[in-house]
């Protein structure tokens, strides 16, 4: 019983969420040695709370929240940090592995001195070695860049023709409605076309929005123009990408634009700034993408778009009322794309996430906190 209480005396790393199980930290002798690990997966408030009661006797200095985080119990909120067992004296530190936080409660965080960081790969920490810079942005605007061929191209509307029919020739005149040779560019009321020499407008220019703009120019030959709400003076000249700001006169310009993407976070400021007045001045011809935040979208005012033919296409990774996927869009295959989430979702960005978390928790543990957390530290 003694042995029990010394070790749960240990610092205590809480994980609400799988880490990677391979990772080099996890595994070293140095972590098995320093930490004790208590692993738990969120079910109810209640349950949770009652975990908390049983395991109060640990000295819990960190949680690793992994990417769903506290969602599954409406969020870290105040009634739970500061229920009579939550480690509020221990606790250190909380880290995500995603960049996204929802749910949490800032303020009560903040009064009580624990720390919450996200995940970032966009500066370098000195928190693991060989950091792979810029690899959220990377694999998101891959993702978006699938989603822009199929605005333009239809590919995955072709292959559902393809598995349907068993035919090459069959699929082309299924979809261009027509019996006899089709050559495969007819869609019925639409064609499929070529991005090259096309205009597309990011909204925002972070990582991601940067990394997609990089693929688009010199992979798919597209024009690119950028908003904000100010100029980004980082650009290099000879990348030549315009300049738009994110105001009212944004309007008059949107015509266009064959490729509008969103990268922009959710905030009060952006919650439906896709709505309506928007969208009636969008060329009949857009390709629209959202893989920022699903609060952007007005969604009653897309699907109307959509159902009337307004605009040619709607490529979406995240939605409005994750993790449900909206009914009309998942329905109109050959209007939409959607994919569930995933656009940050690959081997190298769950591994790299992984340990950078661990190597933040070990160094908050042991007061090693350095004068460039600010990129990572939200609260």
């Amino acid at each position: 019983m003694l042995e029990t209480s010394v070790a749960a005396r240990k610092p205590t790393i809480l994980f609400i969420a799988d880490p990677c199980e391979t990772s080099t930290t996890l595994n070293s002798d140095v972590f098995k040695e320093k930490y004790n690990i208590l692993r738990y997966h969120l079910g109810t408030k209640e349950a949770f709370m009652s975990f908390l009661d049983k395991h109060e006797h640990y000295r819990i200095c960190a949680i690793y929240a992994g990417f769903p985080a506290f969602v599954k119990i409406g969020g870290l909120t105040r009634d739970i940090i500061e229920y009579k067992s939550f480690p509020r004296n221990d606790l250190k530190c909380i880290v995500l592995c995603s960049r996204g936080y929802n749910g949490w409660d800032l303020d009560a965080l903040r009064e009580h001195n624990i720390r919450l960081y996200n995940y970032q790969d966009d500066h370098d920490e000195k928190l693991i070695q060989d950091l792979k810079l810029h690899q959220v942005g990377n694999d998101v605007a891959d993702c978006a860049l699938w989603h822009i061929l199929e605005g333009f191209r239809k590919f995955s509307y072709g292959q559902k023709l393809a598995r349907e029919t068993a035919n090459t020739l069959a699929a082309r005149s299924k979809a261009a409605g027509k019996s006899g040779f089709a050559f495969g560019h007819e869609l019925g009321n639409m064609s499929a076309k070529s991005p090259r020499g096309e205009k597309c407008l990011i909204l925002g220019l972070g990582s991601i929005g940067k990394q997609l703009a990089y693929k688009l120019q010199h992979g798919l030959g597209m024009e690119i123009h950028y908003c904000k709400r100010n100029e980004d003076p980082t650009i290099p000249q000879n990348k030549d990408w315009k300049f738009h700001r994110l105001d009212e006169t944004l309007y008059a310009k949107l015509h266009q634009f064959s490729a509008i993407v969103i990268t922009l976070p959710g905030t009060p400021q952006t919650k439906h700034l896709i709505n309506k007045e928007f969208l009636k001045h969008c060329s009949p011809e857009l390709i629209l993408i959202n893989m920022g935040r699903g609060i952007i979208l007005d969604p009653q005012a897309v699907s109307d778009t959509l159902t009337k033919g307004q605009i040619r296409h709607l490529g979406i990774d995240v939605f409005y009322n994750e993790p449900q996927i909206d009914e009309t869009i998942a329905s109109l295959y050959k209007l939409t794309s959607i994919t569930p989430h995933l656009g940050s979702s690959t081997k190298d960005v769950f591994e790299q996430s992984c340990e950078l978390a661990l190597a933040r928790i070990s160094r908050v543990i042991s007061g090693e906190v350095a004068n460039d957390e600010c990129f990572s530290l939200i609260v």
